[in-house]
């Protein structure tokens, strides 16, 4: 039975700011020659996924993590924050001096001053959203100034907060209308999150692919690190971790397999006879 299988970029497909290894890649196009359905499921808006991952030719892309997906060139979901959520949630971002980037259609609005002077205290045992979005913000991939931020649609709001007192409040007063990730890992200072509208997640988006091609739930794989790729890997008929996963990752996971920095993808891959 052919698969659908869900790929995260960012500590699975890749580090961030590396490429795709040779052999996954060769692994992703064996899946594909197989009949095996390859898509990208990531917490990045569509504008900065790059031309080397796209030029890898997945049948549909994931992004803004669930908020906007597209396959076989059609656009399955396009769900954008309503408005008085997002000033609720900017509301409260702003009261708890937290700083926050804006995911967008256009690109990623954002104080790039303010995040960068917040955000480079916490890089000491950061995770791979933390990593990826500071080189977002060093190389300015996608960035465009808070300034010009005049109503566009966001799908997700980045927040990066001084102090694990803050992050945990403001987290709590966003409460149940949002569907809220917190990336902290255990032990160490990265107090990363992102907050979207609730019931748009990754997980959202393996059914609602799931769906388009007419196949169940559970032929479909799911291979992520962090902490927004849970409902991805619950929703899946079989979840793995990658092992460079964070450890609540990793429990919840099916497999844990190798870390991408040692071809974990490629290798599990070979192993489920599926490349």
């Amino acid at each position: 039975m052919p698969k659908i299988i869900f790929f995260d970029i960012d500590g699975t497909l890749c580090e961030p700011g590396k490429q795709v290894s040779a052999a996954t890649v060769d692994a992703l196009h064996r899946a594909q020659a197989r009949g095996h359905k390859i898509l990208i499921a990531t917490g990045r808006n569509l504008p900065i996924i790059p031309a080397f991952l796209r030029d890898i030719g997945f049948d549909g892309i994931v992004a803004s993590a669930g908020g906007y997906v597209t396959v076989d060139g059609q656009v399955l979901e396009d769900r954008a924050m309503p408005p008085a959520l997002l000033e609720r949630a900017l509301s409260i971002l702003d009261r708890y001096d937290i700083s926050y980037m804006l995911e967008t259609a256009e690109g990623t609005f954002a104080d790039k001053e303010r995040c960068l002077e917040v955000w480079a205290e916490n890089l000491t045992g950061s995770n791979s959203e933390q990593r990826r979005l500071m080189l977002q913000l060093v190389e300015g991939l996608g960035m465009l100034p808070i300034q010009n931020y005049h109503g566009q649609p966001v799908y997700k709001i980045c927040f990066n907060a001084r102090s694990m007192e803050a992050l945990q409040t403001a987290v709590a007063e966003l409460g149940d209308d949002y569907f809220t990730v917190t990336n902290m890992v255990p032990g160490g200072p990265a107090l990363n999150g992102e907050t979207m509208a609730r019931g748009v997640d990754k997980g959202s988006a393996v059914r609602k692919v799931c769906a388009y091609y007419g196949v169940g739930v559970e032929d479909a794989i799911a291979f992520g690190d962090s902490g927004n790729d849970l409902p991805m890997l619950r929703a899946a008929g079989v979840g793995i971790a990658m092992g460079n996963a964070s450890p609540d990752v990793k429990a919840e996971a099916d497999i844990v397999c190798e870390s991408c920095q040692e071809d974990g993808i490629a290798r599990q891959l070979a192993r489920m006879g599926l490349a």
